[in-house]
Formats: structure tokens, sequence, C-alpha cells
């Protein structure tokens, strides 16, 4: 019984070492992860399948489920705490994945960065502009890199979109269209329906809709008109905005209470692009010419919901000494915030 227990000690700390990591390159980026949610169980099964990736450590706050996931995912190192994680010199990871509450995520970014650590951190990367911009700085000083995980804006679809614009496939861009419309069932330890977590439509998944709409805009739009509903959690459930930057105008409806089609569209002086349901995560968009006709369709597969795209850029950026993303930069991910910072504050 010593001897087995000896032995599977011994795979389990070899599994940390590239030459014995299964199906793995040598020298694949090394990823650690803190808080072990539903979306670092989905992010976990991408690295897990991707070759030049690896997971080296996960943290939580409980020690047993730490090492639970790790026992499903990569077999890297398990840790207690998160603080744990970060002061240990033997983690030796490239980059921390962040998938903590996103009212924590500011700290748990400020701990990465003071540790020496790159980071990606799931949307929304800051609840407001004074969140990210300290971070932004911190980031810059130590020659880290830092990136929201907006993984929609790394998905092929997102980016063919960029390249019809940029050749003039739709002529001037007039309109940016987002509708994103979830039913969500009442459920408390969602963090959307918990005021505590900064739960609200517009900081959870309303953050896709308002990253799409700056990032074709190209920075803060001014707020032309704006409707909100609250639910009888206090929290807001329903959005209708209206903005526009630099003459091009856009319009977005968010609801949680409402199972609609949750499709985007640029729509330009000479057609159109269409986004597929559900907009942020579709693998199909479809370019219009100006009558409604159909000119050209994309589809893109996926391995691992398109997680695998997201994966793939933090890689490149980190393998090519690059301090953030162009496909995801922190000037587009602080106008997303900061547009919410000017939503709430009229609403006060």
């Amino acid at each position: 019984m010593k001897v087995q227990k000896a032995v599977k000690a011994l795979k389990k700390r070899l599994y940390q070492f590239p030459l014995f990591y299964p199906g793995k390159n040598p020298d694949a980026v090394r990823w650690a992860i803190v808080g072990l949610g539903n979306m670092a169980e989905v992010f976990a099964s991408a690295l897990d399948v991707d070759k030049q990736s690896r997971i080296v450590g996960v943290a939580s706050r409980s020690l047993s489920k730490a090492q639970k996931f790790a026992s499903r995912h990569g077999r890297g190192r398990a840790y207690g705490s998160y603080q744990e994680m970060l002061s240990d010199p033997g983690l030796n990871a490239d980059v921390i994945y962040i998938a903590t509450p996103a009212r924590l995520h500011a700290e748990h970014i400020r701990m990465c960065l003071e540790s020496g650590k790159n980071v990606l951190c799931e949307k929304p990367i800051g609840m407001k502009g004074s969140d990210l911009e300290p971070l932004m700085t911190l980031a810059r000083e130590r020659g880290l890199f830092l990136m929201e995980g907006m993984w929609m804006k790394c998905l092929p679809t997102f980016r063919k979109a960029k390249q019809w614009l940029e050749d003039g496939r739709i002529g001037n861009l007039e309109l940016v269209r987002v509708d994103f419309y979830k039913r969500e069932f009442i459920d408390t330890d969602l963090a959307i329906f918990n005021e505590k977590e900064g739960g609200g439509v517009l900081g959870d998944f309303g953050i896709y809709a308002l990253a799409f709409m700056t990032s074709f805009l190209g920075g803060v739009p001014e707020l032309i008109r704006k409707e909100k509903r609250d639910s009888f959690a206090n929290i807001d459930a329903d959005w209708q905005i209206f903005a526009a930057r630099n003459g091009v105008r856009a319009f977005v409806n968010l609801s949680s209470n409402f199972n609609g089609s949750s499709k985007a569209a640029l729509i330009g002086s000479k057609g159109s692009i269409e986004w597929d349901s559900q907009f942020n995560r579709t693998n199909r968009i479809v370019l219009y010419n100006e009558r409604g006709v159909p000119q050209e369709v994309f589809e893109a597969g996926y391995k691992s919901q398109g997680f695998e795209f997201e994966i793939e850029e933090v890689n490149r950026c980190l393998k090519n000494g690059l301090r953030q993303s162009e496909s995801v930069s922190l000037a587009e991910s602080l106008a997303s915030v900061q547009v919410m910072d000017e939503l709430r504050k009229k609403d006060q």
C-alpha cells in the first residue's frame, strides 16, 4: 500500500513537467487558475485539449475543491488559497486565468500583477473604470501581460467581420445593432441575481453587447437615450440604449426576462453584416448587400466552444513578448467599463 501511494505521488509530481504531460508540447504555455467555478471548468476543459497549453496550478478557497479540480484538469498543484499559490516559488506559471466573481476581479488582478504574473481575467475585467485604470498602469510598469476574457473578439466570425468592414464591403458604417436576451431562472446562487455580487444584466452577459458596441464604434459613445427596468430582486433586468459616436449610431437591447433572438448587426451604406444568435458565440455570419440579398456566408468550426481561439491569442501574445492583445485591447475593455459607469451614473 505504501509503495502504491509513493508511485501515485511520484506520478502526480512528474505531471508538473512538460516531458511527462500527455499530449502536450514540451514548450507549452503554463497556465494557473484562480477561482474554480463553472466558468473555470469550461475554460480548463479547453486548456486540457490544447497541445500548446498546460495547467500547472489551481487555487480555491477550499483545498479539497482545488484537489478535485486538479484531478480533472491537468494534474497540476492544488492550493487552498489564492495567496498560497501566488507566493509559491515552485509554481512557474506563465499566466494566471482569473475566474472569480466579478466584484473581486480588480482585487485579484492586482494580487497577480504584484506577484509578477501575467493575467487573463474573465469579463467584466472591472466593475468601473476606476478599477481598471490603475491596473493598466500597474501592468505597464511591471512589463506584464493583461487581457480581459472577452473571447467573442477572438472568434473567427468577429475577426472576419472586422476584415469585411475594413475592406469596405458594407461601405461606411452607419448603425451598430445588438440584441441580447436570456430568460434566466431566479437562483440566488447566480451572481446575476445577487446584488452583493454586483448582479444585474448590465455587468453580467450585458457586457458582451457593450463590448461589441464600443469595439465597432471605436471608443466610448455619447449616450443619447437609455431606459432601464429593475426586477423584484432590485437589480437591472432590462435595458434599451441609444448611443452615437462620430456619426455612427448604436441600438442595444438587453433583457434577462425575455428569451428573444440574440443577434447583432453592422449596417452600412452599401450593405450589412449579421451575426446569428447567440451573437457572442456564433460560428456563422452573413454579408448582405444594400438590398438585403446575401452575398457571402462565413462559418468556422469550434473544438472547445470557441475558447480555443482566446487561448491561442493569449499564447501567441506571451510567446511574442506582447503586453496586451490587439484583438482584445485594454483600451476597448476600458471603454466598455466606462459605458457602464455612464449608464449607472445617469441612473442615479
